[in-house]
This record gives structure tokens, C-alpha cells and sequence, in this order.
């Protein structure tokens, strides 16, 4: 497509020149021929205006596209994607293959806005468009060049169907995704993505990526996803930047927690710890001895390594104790020599660390856990009095 250099009259040659192209092309009809093929020919976009590349646009305040066929004539929230995002007002169709889509306000001053229709979108015979459109237009006198690509694969092989979102780095005080999508982009046959018509100098960003199996453009809670290692940015000397191959892991593939210790202060003794799920019934744990084992305890060693291996993803916490007595349980001990009969007993000092998070085939940090400085006080449960009945319990 051509460029667009602004003022009116360069607004009036761009219409004309565009739509004078789109007409030459043939209409679909409703319902085939008696006895003809059945329509397999899927959707495409025909032309365009504001044209691709178009630049110095000026009071620009409505978007207008042509398809190769009839398609379903829905709202443009239900087709039209905006970067960054632009209100629109109404959603006018023209035999049902050609749209104006009015905006609320004109483009917003030198901005790059990069317009997408994203693949899926229908023809009266229901075939689906197979690939999403995407082209830049601007306000600024030119186009910003910088790019940002890479490769995702997932379950070793290229990621066919993914899909890769661009954001700010956000303030403490947001998530990542509570904010605008800055550019989106699919990968290829190869896995491959593309993110481009970025600023120079430009950045700090993050990229979320995720496997897109039902083609709805959002990350799913049963497709692989994850933010990729790192923040990006992009200045005068590095136009374009590699990003790298990044794996995506399918939601439930268990992770691993890395981390250590760095002082037990005044206890000694080996140190056996464990993760926990947190699920979303928890109430937080209660310190008690145990009876048996948790699932997944070991053996940590003060200034080696630890690694927690095969962690569910998720929220998780890890409970670290003080084996005083040696039978790797948790365990309340007597005081002393008259502690059995004076109740005194209390539990070997234990550490907890809640809350970490677990990313699907990732490895995770945990901190050094801090051990109390004294001990806690424990009170067994009082046995059952053999002699007493329960309520209703015949004699």
C-alpha cells in the first residue's frame, strides 16, 4: 500500500486510490451457485484507509476497510484492535464488505497507531479469516523502525500458535496486564514473532507470550503461557533486537524452588524442609508436630544449595524446622526432666516462608529462612478420660 503525507488533499487521493482498488475486485454472493463448490475461500482485507505506512495524518477520526467477500457484520470491539487503544463510536457496514469504524476523538497527536483485524473473523458462509492483519498509521511525520523478535517453542517442537504482548514495565502498584497491550503479533509456522513500528530510543518492556490452541487471542487457563526472562529496550546504536528462544511449559508442569541457608542463630542440628500447595481453601498453617513425613522433605544443608524438585505451580510455601531430637519429624520436646508432668513442652524452631509463586517448568528463588530466636510452647491435647460417655452413647 502507499503512503499518506497528510493535509486534506492528501486525505481525498489516499480514499480514492484505495477503495479505487478495492472495487476492482469481485463480490462474493451470499448462497454459491446451484450446484457449485461449497465457499472454502476464507476472508482477507482488500484495502485500507488511512493506507498502510500512512504518515503527518490530520484530524483523522475514522478508519474504513474492505474485505474480498461478504462477512459477518459485527461491532468493531468484536474485530478492531487498536495500539494503543482508541475509542470508537459507531460501526457502520456497507454491504456487508465494507466497515467505517467512527472514532470517539481524531488519532491522537504524533502517535504510531498500528491497526489489527486478528484472523477469525467470518464470511456469510462462516469460513474463518486464517491470518490477522496488522499496519501502521501516524500522526508524526514518520515511522518509528525499531523491532523486537524472537522463537518460541513448546513441547520441543515451534509454537505455531502463539501469541506474544508487549507492555511497559509496570509501577509497583500494577500487574503487568492491568495495563494497554503496546503492540501484539503472532508466530509463524517456525514459531517465530515479529513486534515492530516500536520507538527508538524506547522501553523498558515486558513480553508475555502463550500458546493460543483456541484462537481467541487470550491466554486461557489450560494454554502455556509466561512472561519472557528479562526487560527490553531498544536505543539509537540497537534498532532491532533479538529477544531468543524461550520454552513455554503447559500449565500444570511442576517447577523447582532454589535456595539456602544462612544462619540458624543460636540452634544447631540438621534442617529438614518441604514445600506446601496452597489452594485456594487455605487458611494458613498451623504449627503442630507431625505423625508422619510430609511429601517432599529433605535433608537442607546449611550453606549448600537447595532445591525443592517437582513443585506444583501455583502458590506455594515452604516450612523448614530444627531436627533436635534426630526422627526427622516435627516434633514437641519436654522441657525438662519434670516437663512431663508439668506440661511444659515445645516445638523445635521452625521457619516458614509463605506466599512464593511457582511458574510451570521454571525455576524459582526462595529467600533464606529466618529462624525464631526462642522457643514455642507447645500444649498436647489432654487424653480421653476412658470413664466418660459420649452425648447419646448408650451405657
Amino acid at each position: 500500500m502507499g503512503r499518506e503525507t497528510g493535509g486534506r488533499a492528501g486525505t481525498l487521493i489516499g480514499l480514492a486510490a484505495a477503495f479505487g482498488l478495492a472495487l476492482t475486485l469481485a463480490c462474493a454472493t451470499v448462497q454459491p451457485p446451484s450446484g457449485g463448490p461449497v465457499d472454502e475461500t476464507p476472508p482477507v482485507l482488500a484495502a485500507a484507509w488511512p493506507e498502510s505506512g500512512s504518515v503527518g495524518l490530520d484530524q483523522v477520526q475514522e478508519i474504513r476497510l474492505r474485505f474480498s467477500e461478504k462477512v459477518d457484520p459485527v461491532p468493531a470491539s468484536r474485530f478492531l484492535f487498536l495500539y494503543p487503544p482508541l475509542e470508537t463510536e459507531s460501526t457502520k457496514w456497507k454491504r456487508r464488505q465494507e466497515v467505517r469504524v467512527i472514532l470517539a476523538e481524531p488519532l491522537p497527536p504524533d502517535t504510531t497507531v498500528v491497526v489489527e483485524i486478528p484472523a477469525g473473523l467470518r464470511d456469510v458462509h462462516r469460513v474463518p479469516s486464517e491470518r490477522s492483519f496488522r499496519f501502521p498509521i501516524a500522526t508524526a511525520g514518520e515511522l518509528p523502525d525499531g523491532e523486537l523478535n524472537g522463537q518460541l517453542l513448546h513441547r520441543e517442537e515451534p509454537l505455531s500458535q502463539g501469541v506474544v504482548e508487549l507492555y511497559d514495565v509496570p509501577p509497583d502498584t500494577l500487574e503487568f496486564f492491568e495495563q494497554d497491550i503496546l503492540r501484539r503479533a503472532e508466530t509463524d509456522s517456525l514459531g517465530r514473532f515479529r513486534l515492530a513500528w516500536l520507538p527508538v530510543p524506547g522501553g523498558p518492556w515486558v513480553i508475555r507470550a502463550f500458546a493460543d490452541v483456541n484462537g481467541d487471542h487470550r491466554p486461557g487457563e489450560n494454554e502455556a503461557k509466561r512472561l519472557l526472562p528479562g526487560e527490553f529496550s531498544l536505543v539509537d546504536s540497537v534498532r532491532l533486537q533479538d529477544v531468543g528462544l524461550t520454552i513455554l511449559f503447559d500449565p500444570g508442569t511442576p517447577g523447582r524452588l532454589l535456595g539456602g541457608l544462612d544462619s540458624l542463630l543460636s540452634w544447631s542440628g540438621r534442617v529438614l524442609g518441604w514445600p506446601m500447595a496452597i489452594t485456594e481453601e487455605d487458611t494458613g498453617w498451623v504449627v503442630a508436630p507431625q505423625e508422619i513425613a510430609a511429601a517432599g522433605q529433605l535433608v537442607v544443608q546449611p550453606g549448600a544449595e537447595v532445591v525443592f524438585a517437582a513443585v506444583p505451580p501455583g502458590l506455594v510455601r515452604l516450612i523448614f524446622f530444627v531436627d533436635a531430637d534426630g526422627d526427622s519429624l516435627l516434633s514437641a520436646l519436654p522441657a525438662g526432666a519434670a516437663a512431663a508432668d508439668s506440661m511444659a513442652w515445645f516445638l523445635e524452631p521452625v521457619a516458614l516462608i509463605d506466599s512464593l509463586t511457582v511458574e510451570p517448568g521454571l525455576d524459582s528463588s526462595f529467600p533464606p529462612p529466618r529462624f525464631p530466636a526462642t522457643l514455642s510452647a507447645w500444649r498436647p491435647a489432654a487424653p480421653a478420660d476412658p470413664d466418660s460417655v459420649a452425648v447419646g452413647e448408650e451405657d
